[in-house]
Parts: C-alpha cells; structure tokens; sequence
C-alpha cells in the first residue's frame, strides 16, 4: 500500500511538473484526425482535403495519427477507442475534426456518414457526443489536451430538416483543455479556410497557445471571416513545432502581459516574479500607466470643469436674452400706451360726405359762430 501510495505521489509530481524541453521533446503525442465528406445531403468536399492536410502537418511535428475519412459512427467510436486506448499520462491528446456537426439540448454532437437522421431526436443516439470525446481524453491524464474542430456548417441535414439552433453550443473546457472552434457559439459558418489558417500559424517555429489564439483570430479577420471561438484552459505551454529554448515561467507571464494595460495583471507579475530580469519593465510599465491615468484624470477633470463653465455662461447668456427680450417687449408696450395717449384721432371720411358751408360775415354786434363739423 506505502509502495501504491510513493508511485501515485511520483505520478502526480510528474504530472504536474513544469515542462522542459526536453520532456516536450520526449513526451507522448497522439491525435485521431477525422474528415466526413460524403453525406447524404450537403456533401463537404473540402473536409476530408482539410482533414489529410491536418494529419500530414502533425505527423511531421511529432504526432502518431489514427486518422479515418467518411466514417460512420461504428468506425469512428471503434477508431475513437483506439486513440484513447493509447494517450498516456503526462502526454499530448489531439482530436481533429471537420464534417458537419449540430447541437441539441444545449450539447454539442458530431454527425457521421450514413446516420439515418431523419429529425432532431435521432440526433443524440446516431451521432458522436462531442462530451464524450473530451471525457476520454480526461481519464487518460494528460498533461493537455486539444480540440480543433473545423466544423458548425449550414444545412447539416440538407433539405430533411433545421435544427432549432444554429452552430455549436458554447464549450467550456475542462482543465486541461483547449479548444479551437471554426466560428463563435450557435452561428454558422460556411468558411472552408479555417483549417488552411490554423496551419498557417500552428507551423511558426516557437509560437505558443496564447500567441497562436491571437494571431490565428487576426489573420481570420484580415481574411474577411468570422471569428473563432478559442479556450484555453490552463497555462500549460505547448508549440506545435518546438522552440530552441523555452521561456522561463516568468519570461512566458511576461510576454503576455508586456503590451498590456491591466495593472492587476501587472501588480500580479510583481508580486510572483519579484526577481525575475523583467520585473523592473513591469514596474516602469506600471509606474507609466499611473502616469498616464493621473493625466487623464487631470484632462478630464480640466474638461469637465470647462464643460461646466460652458454650460454656465451660456445659461447666463440665454437669460441675458430672455431679460433682454422681455425689456424689449416693455418698452414696445410703453411705446404704443404713450402714443395712443397723445395721438388725436382722425376719422376719415368720404369726398361725397364732405358739405360745403358758406361763410357768412357776422353782422356787427353779433357774436360770432364757429361750426365744427
């Protein structure tokens, strides 16, 4: 039992050991690479040429590929088995596929050749559960993990009928687990590029998972498409073509983190890495994004007090009007109350109502008579 017990403590330390490497170099890599072309309805010519390009790419950095083309679900489980047969403690696990696939339930299911599918319910029963996969690449122990999956395209059961949702269903990854998918949760794509671009930047000598996500979503954008939905579970280091050197813990953290902007991500480095060569970058780092920060509050602080001062005098200026327009009005008023005061009204008559008086001489001794008319 003591004798059971040392040989578990030594596998876990294995385990869980950092990688150097040269265990990279000697650890176990396997991957079942598979491509589903020839359905019934919509047929997917470009997966299978995307499957062999896969498989040929692994083999030459360091893969022993089971790889099968246009299986039903009897070889895929049987070829499945193989390869979970054969992962080993503290290796690589790779699962390729590209075919159609669909989701129901929320769960994600891959669609095989020749399934009989003929609604949604059958789905569950005639295909291959995507869970089922992650959880036999789990009890095998493997320091990581990975899924590509070239896949979530329209019509997957041609003109029979639509699932109820589009694409995938969202994937969270175990712990040791990354996953690579063509496109984001429950949309579609009809893209038969994404293995070409996966390639493309998987063969860079030395790039690491977390550099591979982010070039691999830039050049799916420069490309016009959509972009892929990327896991990345834990901070194990991989590289499909290995590196001369690999970074120490701390240098690998930092060239994450030297472009960044998050000073939690930058106070956490100085913390755990308080004598690494890089920590004097991160604090300058750090120390010119305070500065930056201080400068802006300043900026903003400035603005908004002109901003409110703004406001403020172009209150006052609209009450200066308003005050300005109602004394206008007053003096309008007082105006026209002063003239029709002082005004004498003339009624104006017509020249046919105008009668003529003779003037008559007074006789002397008379007062005289003035007519008004």
């Amino acid at each position: 039992m003591i004798r059971i017990n040392i040989i578990l403590s030594v596998l876990m330390l294995t385990l869980w050991a950092a990688p150097t490497l040269k265990t990279m170099k000697k650890e176990s890599r396997i991957a079942l690479v598979v491509g589903n072309s020839d359905y019934d309805d919509h047929e997917l010519p470009s997966a299978s040429k995307n499957a062999r390009k896969m498989k040929k790419f692994l083999e030459k950095n360091g893969f022993y590929v089971y790889y099968g083309e246009n299986l039903d679900k009897r070889n895929f489980v049987r070829l499945l088995r193989k390869f979970n047969k054969n992962l080993r403690p503290n290796g690589i696990g790779l699962v390729y596929y590209s075919g159609h696939s669909v989701q129901t339930k929320g769960k994600n299911y891959l669609v095989t050749i020749d399934n009989g599918i003929l609604d949604e319910s059958m789905i569950v029963r005639k295909s291959i559960s995507l869970n089922f996969i992650y959880s036999g690449m789990e009890e095998s122990y493997n320091r990581l993990n990975i899924v590509v999956l070239d896949t979530a395209f329209d019509s997957p059961f041609g003109t029979l009928f639509e699932p109820k949702k589009e694409g995938l269903a969202a994937i969270k990854s175990p712990k040791a687990q990354v996953t690579f998918m063509t496109s984001r949760p429950n949309t579609y794509s009809n893209s038969t590029t994404f293995t070409n671009d996966f390639l493309t930047v998987a063969k860079e000598k030395g790039l690491e998972l977390t550099a591979l996500k982010t070039k691999l979503a830039d050049l799916r954008q420069t490309h016009h498409q959509r972009k892929p939905q990327i896991t990345i579970a834990n901070n194990q280091p991989f590289y499909f073509v290995l590196p001369e050197r690999i970074p120490s813990p701390d240098e690998l953290v930092y060239s994450k983190i030297k472009n960044s902007d998050s000073k939690n991500e930058l106070e956490k480095f100085i913390n755990e890495y308080p004598k690494s060569p890089f920590t004097k970058k991160v604090k300058q780092q750090l120390n010119s994004i305070t500065i930056k920060e201080k400068r802006r509050k300043e900026f903003e602080a400035k603005a908004a007090e002109a901003t409110r001062k703004a406001k403020e005098a172009a209150a006052e200026e609209a009450e200066n009007k308003k005050l300005a327009a109602k004394a206008a009005k007053e003096k309008e008023a007082a105006a026209k109350a002063a003239e029709q005061k002082n005004d004498i009204a003339f009624t104006l008559t017509k020249p046919e109502d105008v009668v003529e008086h003779t003037p008559v001489k007074p006789k002397e001794g008379e007062e005289r008579q003035i007519l008004l008319e």
